[in-house]
């Protein structure tokens, strides 16, 4: 009895053994490759979860991949994207392309890069020749935490425009909590081009077809935005995280 126990042991710990080499070896793997093709500054973690029994299930248990910022903006242009922490649940493969069930993408969109982004916006939907892009011509952008508001100032100061980001059966949107220009209220078709342009172009920049938005907040100097996605296909991720474009200068 005691020899058949010694052996059943020692098979147990054999197995054992083989499994946290495995599981090692598959993390350490599945590591390598992500952050190889990732800017620098990338880590990937994989949770308390163990990887290999997941695999023996088809699936990979759990992911989260933690990206620094690459992003520059030089006036109205910019390069490079966001800080984005991506995590993601039980990850397999469906039509050849890996695919998580559940996903959620955080990012931290700073001010100048706000205000880059929303002048190409209005540009785009205005256009050049528009009377309104004479005055709308974002010249600052910051946050009032305590609010829960941005501040936009056009042109100097001229005139200016609070917005607060409210989210609603997963689409983001802002309302109008101030409008001066001149000491006036600003008109309603500024107000809402100013809107649209700010939603529209978070949207461009990180919700891809198959993400929602769950929350933005207002942080110091910075917008945070949470997305939530299900049967994510990873081509999906790759577009929404893809460095941003250059915007055309003024």
């Amino acid at each position: 009895m005691t020899k058949a126990w010694k052996v059943t042991l020692s098979i147990i710990v054999g197995v054992l053994l083989l499994f946290a080499v495995a599981e090692g070896g598959i993390r350490a793997f599945v590591s390598h490759q992500v952050t190889s093709e990732a800017p620098e500054g990338t880590s990937v973690s994989f949770g308390p979860k163990p990887v290999t029994l997941g695999l023996l299930g088809g699936k990979f248990p759990h992911m989260k991949i933690d990206q620094d910022s690459t992003l520059v903006v030089d006036g109205n242009t910019f390069t490079g994207a966001p800080a984005a922490v991506v995590e993601m649940d039980n990850v397999h493969i469906a039509g050849g392309d890996p695919v998580a069930e559940t996903l959620h993408l955080t990012s931290d969109l700073p001010t100048d890069y706000v205000r880059a982004m929303l002048n190409q916006q209005l540009r785009e939907q205005m256009g050049e020749d528009s009377f309104l892009s004479d005055i709308i011509n974002v010249s600052d952008v910051n946050t009032d935490p305590e609010a829960g508001t941005i501040h936009i100032a056009f042109s100097g100061g001229v005139a200016s425009l609070d917005l607060k980001p409210v989210t609603e059966g997963g689409q983001m949107r802002f309302e109008a909590t101030g409008t001066k220009l001149f000491g006036f209220d600003l008109p309603e078709q500024a107000t809402s081009a100013i809107s649209n342009a700010l939603a529209e172009g978070m949207e461009e920049q990180l919700a891809g077809q198959q993400l929602t938005f769950e929350s933005v907040d207002v942080g110091a100097g910075e917008l945070t935005l949470t997305l939530i996605g299900h049967d994510v296909p990873m081509s999906e991720l790759d577009s929404a995280t893809a460095p941003a474009q250059q915007a055309p200068a003024n």
